[in-house]
């Protein structure tokens, strides 16, 4: 009955989460995985800004907030190859985007090219095309502007 109660009730998860946040930041993981009922991007965003950033990407990816979740992974953990593996699993067009920015201005020009192309975004074409350009990317530049 108990456990029923404490369920049911957001603020009560939403405390526990962001008193683990400040007072035992071990438990974090634990309490966001176990617990279903919280506002997820508000605590999210208050692990990101208490510096959890394992902890809200798990957040963002539990809750299907995907670009939120990509985000995270390239600016804030820096990991352009897990962002690479999380675009393959979710396979969203805003996400490829995102990983697809983050790898031509990392200079990954290929991958970048072929992010775009599976995000069949041609929203930043002047810059793909000045970046292919400056570093010979020619056969790559080909492939994106035939999407």
């Amino acid at each position: 009955r108990d456990n029923t109660l404490f369920s049911e009730h957001r603020n009560l998860q939403n405390l526990l989460i962001l008193t683990a946040i400040k007072a035992d930041r071990t438990r974090v993981m634990e309490y966001i995985t176990r617990l279903d009922n919280y506002d997820a991007s508000d605590v999210a965003n208050i692990a990101i800004s208490n510096e959890l950033y394992e902890e809200a990407f798990a957040i963002f990816r539990k809750f299907d907030v995907n670009t939120s979740a990509i985000q995270v992974l390239i600016e804030r953990i820096g990991n352009l190859d897990r962002a690479y593996e999380y675009a393959e699993r979710c396979n969203q067009s805003d996400v490829w985007s995102q990983l697809a920015k983050a790898q031509l201005h990392a200079n990954m020009v290929k991958e970048a090219i072929d992010s775009y192309i599976k995000a069949d975004d041609p929203s930043t074409y002047i810059e793909v095309i000045e970046i292919s350009g400056n570093s010979g990317n020619y056969e790559d530049l080909v492939r994106y502007l035939n999407m």
